[in-house]
């Protein structure tokens, strides 16, 4: 039972982890752009800092979503893990920009 529970929990992150590698990208595009000075662009950056506002609060609600997740399968198998420990397993899935 604890098994099944195990693979529910860990599908049910599978998109929270989507999503933070799509904010990911979002990211690094606007701060390539803003590095390299697209003055073309300015348009665009303006369109995705506006993006990235309004993203910020899915991803944090994504974070929070994955840490509860993984919190709750170390219950499952006895390993104590705060839910602030699981919140820098999750930004430790992504590359420092």
């Amino acid at each position: 039972m604890k098994t099944i529970l195990i693979i529910i929990l860990t599908l049910v992150q599978f998109p929270f982890i989507v999503e933070g590698w799509i904010s990911f990208l979002l990211n690094l595009l606007i701060k390539f752009l803003l590095r390299h000075d697209f003055l073309f662009f300015f348009n665009f950056l303006f369109l995705g800092g506006l993006i990235s506002f309004v993203w910020w609060p899915l991803d944090m609600l994504s974070g929070a979503c994955w840490a509860l997740c993984e919190c709750i399968k170390a219950k499952l198998v006895n390993i104590h893990l705060s839910f602030s420990e699981a919140m820098v397993a999750y930004v430790n899935q992504y590359p420092k920009i």
